[in-house]
């Protein structure tokens, strides 16, 4: 009989640890294109904003942001693409994936140095530059 709980119990934790891994693991992401930013930024303000990188990462990190600035670079590369503005080293990097890309390949292919666009997607913290991930070009 003790054998029976013990087996049921253990039984039980495994459901329950491949439920909680499964959960975590396999959501769909939200799609950044209906999202709608926490905040609207320059990319000169947002990069300043982490020369505090504790009180900014409070404020951005993993939230939804629209940023407008002036590509520097565009590298394309399996299908994904880096966008960088300010600067190709330090600034703010945007990438597009290519789940995004390809629902934006005709605007993503004009992108050139010097042009001002707006992007939207969220903010992944400060790694030489600010880096956001799942990005979709504003469009208006």
């Amino acid at each position: 009989m003790k054998k029976k709980i013990i087996f049921s119990v253990l039984i039980l934790m495994i459901l329950g640890a491949f439920g909680a891994y499964y959960y975590t693991f396999h959501m769909p992401h939200k799609n950044t294109f209906n999202l709608k930013p926490e905040y609207t930024v320059k990319a000169q303000n947002l990069f300043s904003s982490f020369d505090d990188e504790d009180k900014a990462n409070e404020k951005f990190l993993g939230k939804i942001i629209e940023v407008e600035g002036k590509v520097v670079g565009v590298k394309k590369f399996n299908n994904n693409y880096e966008i960088s503005l300010l600067d190709d080293m330090e600034g703010v990097t945007c990438l597009v994936d290519s789940n995004y890309a390809v629902q934006q390949k005709a605007i993503l292919d004009k992108i050139k140095t010097d042009d001002i666009i707006k992007i939207k997607g969220q903010c992944n913290g400060y790694l030489m530059g600010v880096k956001l991930d799942r990005c979709v070009v504003v469009t208006k």
